[in-house]
Protein backbone atom coordinates (compact mmCIF):
# COMPACT_ATOMS: atom_id res chain seq x y z
CA UNK A 1 0.00 0.00 0.00
CA UNK A 2 3.16 2.32 0.61
CA UNK A 3 3.75 2.17 -2.99
CA UNK A 4 0.38 2.72 -4.19
CA UNK A 5 -0.04 -0.96 -5.77
CA UNK A 6 -3.11 -1.08 -4.10
CA UNK A 7 -5.82 0.95 -1.54
CA UNK A 8 -7.35 -0.09 1.50
CA UNK A 9 -10.87 0.60 2.25
CA UNK A 10 -13.64 0.13 5.11
CA UNK A 11 -16.85 0.02 4.77
CA UNK A 12 -18.32 2.43 7.35
CA UNK A 13 -21.24 0.53 8.89
CA UNK A 14 -19.96 -3.01 8.94
CA UNK A 15 -19.45 -4.99 12.18
CA UNK A 16 -16.07 -7.01 10.55
CA UNK A 17 -13.39 -4.23 10.05
CA UNK A 18 -11.86 -6.29 7.00
CA UNK A 19 -10.01 -4.23 5.13
CA UNK A 20 -10.43 -4.10 1.48
CA UNK A 21 -7.91 -3.44 -1.59
CA UNK A 22 -8.70 -1.57 -4.17
CA UNK A 23 -6.23 -2.04 -6.88
CA UNK A 24 -6.41 -1.23 -11.06
CA UNK A 25 -6.68 -4.82 -12.23
CA UNK A 26 -5.83 -8.31 -10.74
CA UNK A 27 -2.40 -8.65 -11.09
CA UNK A 28 -1.66 -6.03 -8.44
CA UNK A 29 -3.76 -8.61 -6.02
CA UNK A 30 -1.50 -11.51 -7.02
CA UNK A 31 1.81 -9.12 -6.07
CA UNK A 32 -0.27 -8.45 -2.78
CA UNK A 33 -0.97 -12.09 -1.93
CA UNK A 34 2.28 -13.44 -3.25
CA UNK A 35 4.22 -10.52 -0.95
CA UNK A 36 2.23 -11.27 2.07
CA UNK A 37 3.20 -14.88 1.81
CA UNK A 38 6.64 -14.70 1.12
CA UNK A 39 7.51 -11.27 3.14
CA UNK A 40 5.48 -11.79 6.19
CA UNK A 41 4.62 -16.11 6.33
CA UNK A 42 0.68 -14.20 6.17
CA UNK A 43 -1.73 -16.71 4.17
CA UNK A 44 -4.52 -14.90 2.21
CA UNK A 45 -7.48 -15.28 0.22
CA UNK A 46 -8.93 -13.37 -2.69
CA UNK A 47 -12.88 -12.85 -2.35
CA UNK A 48 -13.92 -10.82 -5.47
CA UNK A 49 -16.47 -7.62 -4.01
CA UNK A 50 -19.12 -6.28 -5.98
CA UNK A 51 -18.49 -2.87 -6.50
CA UNK A 52 -16.54 -1.95 -9.49
CA UNK A 53 -16.49 2.01 -8.99
CA UNK A 54 -15.05 3.48 -6.24
CA UNK A 55 -15.49 7.94 -6.16
CA UNK A 56 -14.49 10.30 -3.24
CA UNK A 57 -16.51 12.60 -1.42
CA UNK A 58 -15.55 15.96 -2.02
CA UNK A 59 -14.83 16.99 1.41
CA UNK A 60 -17.18 20.06 0.87
CA UNK A 61 -20.19 18.22 0.08
CA UNK A 62 -20.86 17.36 3.63
CA UNK A 63 -21.89 13.86 5.17
CA UNK A 64 -23.62 11.49 2.41
CA UNK A 65 -26.98 9.32 4.07
CA UNK A 66 -26.99 5.72 2.99
CA UNK A 67 -30.83 6.52 2.05
CA UNK A 68 -29.34 8.37 -1.10
CA UNK A 69 -27.40 5.29 -2.24
CA UNK A 70 -29.03 3.03 -5.10
CA UNK A 71 -29.30 -0.03 -4.43
CA UNK A 72 -25.50 -2.55 -3.76
CA UNK A 73 -23.73 0.80 -2.82
CA UNK A 74 -22.17 1.23 0.21
CA UNK A 75 -20.34 3.78 1.85
CA UNK A 76 -16.89 3.38 2.99
CA UNK A 77 -13.69 5.25 3.89
CA UNK A 78 -10.10 5.08 2.78
CA UNK A 79 -6.60 4.66 4.41
CA UNK A 80 -6.78 8.51 5.40
CA UNK A 81 -10.16 8.20 6.36
CA UNK A 82 -11.82 10.05 3.09
CA UNK A 83 -15.44 9.26 2.18
CA UNK A 84 -15.79 7.04 -0.58
CA UNK A 85 -18.59 5.32 -2.30
CA UNK A 86 -18.47 2.01 -3.57
CA UNK A 87 -20.77 1.75 -6.48
CA UNK A 88 -21.56 -2.12 -8.50
CA UNK A 89 -21.19 0.02 -11.54
CA UNK A 90 -21.24 2.76 -13.86
CA UNK A 91 -25.00 3.40 -14.21
CA UNK A 92 -25.22 2.96 -10.40
CA UNK A 93 -22.57 6.19 -10.27
CA UNK A 94 -23.84 7.96 -13.09
CA UNK A 95 -27.62 7.70 -11.47
CA UNK A 96 -26.42 8.56 -8.14
CA UNK A 97 -25.15 11.80 -9.13
CA UNK A 98 -27.63 12.78 -11.53
CA UNK A 99 -30.24 12.72 -8.56
CA UNK A 100 -27.35 13.92 -6.08
CA UNK A 101 -25.66 16.70 -7.94
CA UNK A 102 -25.20 18.91 -4.35
CA UNK A 103 -22.81 15.86 -3.62
CA UNK A 104 -19.55 16.25 -5.59
CA UNK A 105 -17.89 12.69 -6.71
CA UNK A 106 -14.53 12.39 -7.85
CA UNK A 107 -12.49 9.43 -9.11
CA UNK A 108 -9.31 10.57 -7.39
CA UNK A 109 -9.06 11.72 -3.88
CA UNK A 110 -8.23 15.25 -3.21
CA UNK A 111 -4.89 15.95 -2.04
CA UNK A 112 -3.74 16.25 1.35
CA UNK A 113 -2.69 19.85 2.38
CA UNK A 114 0.49 18.39 4.11
CA UNK A 115 0.66 16.60 0.77
CA UNK A 116 1.52 20.26 -0.94
CA UNK A 117 3.81 21.13 2.17
CA UNK A 118 5.70 18.36 2.06
CA UNK A 119 6.53 19.13 -1.34
CA UNK A 120 7.84 22.11 -0.57
CA UNK A 121 9.92 21.72 2.58
CA UNK A 122 11.85 18.75 0.98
Amino acid sequence: MHEGVVQSFLITDSAQRVPLLGAVGPLQFEVVQYRMQSEYGAESRLEPAAWKIIRWVDSDSGPVEDTLLPTGARLAADSTGKTVILFENQWSCDFFAERNPKIQLSALPEPQPDDAEAVRTV
